[in-house]
Formats: structure tokens, sequence, C-alpha cells
């Protein structure tokens, strides 16, 4: 299982890191065989956004607003980070969003359906 950590570095840059994480065999529910599990990951809340139809041309760099997890359920869109490295995703994208100081990065909406 792997998902990727956007970050600010000890210089205040966005960077990615790819992370891959370890599951360990655990029977989750009885009546289901043993599933690779990892974490638990620590979250509080959770928000369901979605772009309004016509998208959002204009995004502009920006920081985290908070430590936050990112599931991609439809559309794509690229993050570019400090160095320029630029990265899609789309449809099970797993993303740790961390930068809420720095630099911070580009979200660049590649679709209408995000």
């Amino acid at each position: 299982m792997r998902y990727v950590r956007i970050f600010a570095d000890e210089n205040g840059d966005s960077a990615f890191e790819d992370v891959e994480v370890r599951g360990t065999p655990a029977v989750t529910v009885e009546g289901v065989p043993p599933l690779l599990v990892s974490g638990p990951f620590e979250a509080s809340r959770m928000l369901v956004v979605e772009q309004p139809d016509g998208g959002t041309p204009d995004w502009e760099l920006h920081v985290a607003p908070r430590e936050q997890w990112l599931i991609v359920l439809t559309g794509r869109a690229v993050v570019t980070v400090s160095s320029g490295e630029r990265r899609e995703f789309g449809p099970g994208a797993l993303l740790s969003f961390e930068d809420t100081t720095g630099a911070g990065h580009l979200s660049t909406p590649l679709t209408d359906d995000l």
C-alpha cells in the first residue's frame, strides 16, 4: 500500500515523498478472511469536497489549511511542488497534505469532475 506525502522541507520548500506502508494480516470482522491492515492513521474529521460545474480555473499557490488526507474519487489534477516537479493524480490516489507552512504547492484541475 502506498500514498504520496506533500510536505514542507527544512527550507520551507514543498516536496513529494512516496510512502510505502506495509500491511499486516489481520481479521477485521468475523467471517472475512484476514486482510492486510496498516495504521491506524490519525483522522478527526472528514470533508467531502466537489468542484462546482464549470470548474475553478484560477487556482493559486497555497499551503494546506491543516494536515489532511485526500482520497481522489473522480477527476484528475496535477500537483506542483517548489522544485517544479509535477505529478498527476486521479481516482484511487491517496495523498497526505502536510505543507501547512512554507512555499506551498499548486493544484491544477485537469477535469471538471474533481
